[in-house]
């Protein structure tokens, strides 16, 4: 074993040992961004998880019989036959576990990886995955993931998420929003799934999007918006970098209904907010918003809409004027 996999050896028996005590919440969540960092990490951490299942179906007395030989064998007036027994059962135990290792009913899959990410109010995160491709996290935003050898499934369960994806024509990479699917090969793109749509921006690359009733392909410069009344299509420049805008602080909307801006803003603060009128789909904002900036935007809204806006208690009631 070379000095690199001895250390990250060294440290899976760290974590496994901090394991066994109890991890609290903030080692659990270092222990998920070490197994994130590097594919080798999380293989050499589910190797030492198998065999550690296997020893364990040897009860403490059999490996107390084994130490114990071990450790009178030198004291017996038959200490040749005893510890010729001792170094015997040893062997056998490493056989068995070695055995059942290579012919285990679940056996590793390299290509396996499953995990789940979620980001807070406020946070943006990136995590990188054991295939190479990267997920950017906005505020608030779920996601889990699910390898295997023939496809790589994500299910975005909210919020927002830049995947960078690395190319690997046997593996399709697979987003799951529960109203579309979005399929790629390798390519960069960000998912938005709100509460009534989903918003997919592609910055360079080919995505495929379906949904019940219509499937169609995305390229560069594309934005798809899915929602109940199916799939539209429109375009972006791309040298505007509108898929990072939120990584700098910058929330842009264009021509996007009000229930979803306010949305949007609520993964950056703590507060909750009512439409007041059952007829909302034509109130629609335009515009580049700085995520920290709730207030003037809150102030600016009665100056661009045709609305009324009471805040009670960090309440924020919107009416029709």
């Amino acid at each position: 074993m070379d000095r690199h996999n001895l250390s990250i050896q060294q440290q899976v028996d760290r974590w496994l040992e901090l394991e066994r005590q109890g991890l609290n919440q903030q080692q659990a969540l270092a222990l998920q961004h070490w197994l994130d960092a590097d594919s080798k990490h999380f293989l050499a951490y589910q190797e030492s998880k198998q065999i550690e299942l296997l020893l364990r179906q040897f009860s403490e007395q059999d490996v107390q019989s084994f130490e114990q030989s071990i450790t009178t064998s030198h004291q017996s007036t038959q200490s040749v036959y005893q510890n010729t027994w001792a170094i015997a059962a040893c062997f056998a135990l490493l056989s068995i576990c070695l055995f059942s290792y290579l012919n285990w009913p679940t056996p590793l899959n390299p290509a396996a990886f499953q995990a789940s990410y979620q980001t807070k109010r406020g946070e943006i995160t990136d995590f990188k995955l054991p295939d190479q491709s990267t997920l950017t996290l906005d505020a608030k935003a779920s996601i889990s993931v699910d390898f295997d050898d023939e496809q790589r499934v994500n299910k975005l369960l909210k919020g927002r998420v830049v995947f960078d994806v690395a190319s690997d024509r046997a593996r399709p990479f697979v987003i799951e929003t529960g109203n579309s699917t979005i399929t790629v090969l390798g390519t960069r793109f960000s998912v938005d799934r709100k509460s009534n749509s989903t918003r997919v921006m592609v910055d360079h690359g080919r995505v495929s999007v379906q949904n019940k009733h219509k499937r169609i392909e995305l390229n560069k410069g594309d934005v798809a918006t899915i929602n109940a009344s199916g799939i539209e299509v429109s375009k972006f420049d791309p040298e505007l970098n509108l898929v990072d805008a939120f990584k700098l602080g910058r929330l842009m909307f264009d021509n996007t209904p009000l229930i979803e801006a306010l949305e949007t803003f609520n993964r950056h603060h703590d507060f909750s907010y009512t439409l007041a009128t059952k007829h909302h789909d034509d109130l629609v904002i335009s515009g580049t918003f700085s995520a920290s900036e709730l207030e003037n935007f809150i102030n600016l809204l009665p100056h661009v809409l045709p609305i009324e806006i009471k805040n009670i208690n960090n309440h924020i009631i919107i009416s029709k004027r």
